[in-house]
């Protein structure tokens, strides 16, 4: 209500919305005008003060949109991040009044204390199987596919609680004519 958005850090398993989340976070805020008011930068593969120098603080530095209320930058996986890395985009954190930071990550303790302190923390917790079993469902139907209720349920009580993984398996095994059964 108030187009206002605190700095969030998203934690929990792999597989359970967070990244998701994110971007529909930035849909909200930014709309039509995501195109030039948000980066994406996965941090656990371009982990080097380089970039927090370079990439995000030129994102920071430069005006976004008069349409939107702040740019976004999309930090994925921050936990495979130098700490030297993590210590620089602290600063930029503090300095950038125009720029909101969504930070992923699956172990909130890998992350430093200064930048959690400066996130609202949200907690992504593993999907139960009845959840799993939902969206499965739903895409069993969307799809055409021919597995039984019984077995999406079986099958989801193997992913434990990661959703990607299930959606994954689930297509290899459309595509491959396989069982839900052999999946593990």
């Amino acid at each position: 209500e108030k187009n206002t958005l605190p700095n969030v850090l998203l934690y929990g398993r792999p597989g359970t919305g967070k990244t998701s989340a994110a971007y529909v976070l930035a849909t909200q805020y930014l709309g039509d005008n995501i195109r030039s008011n948000f980066i994406e930068i996965n941090a656990s593969q371009d982990r080097k003060l380089e970039t927090i120098r370079s990439t995000i603080t030129n994102f920071a530095n430069t005006k976004g949109s008069d349409e939107v209320p702040f740019k976004i930058v999309l930090l994925d996986e921050i936990d495979g991040m130098l700490k030297d890395s993590q210590r620089a985009l602290k600063r930029t954190m503090e300095r950038a009044t125009n720029v909101r930071f969504i930070i992923t990550c699956n172990d909130e303790s890998s992350v430093d204390y200064a930048i959690r302190s400066r996130c609202a923390n949200y907690h992504f917790s593993a999907l139960t199987k009845e959840h799993m079993l939902s969206m499965l469902i739903s895409i069993k139907e969307k799809e055409g596919l021919l597995f039984s209720d019984e077995d999406l349920l079986d099958f989801a009580g193997m992913m434990n609680g990661d959703m990607r993984r299930a959606v994954n398996e689930l297509q290899a095994t459309a595509f491959s004519n396989s069982d839900l059964k052999t999946k593990t």
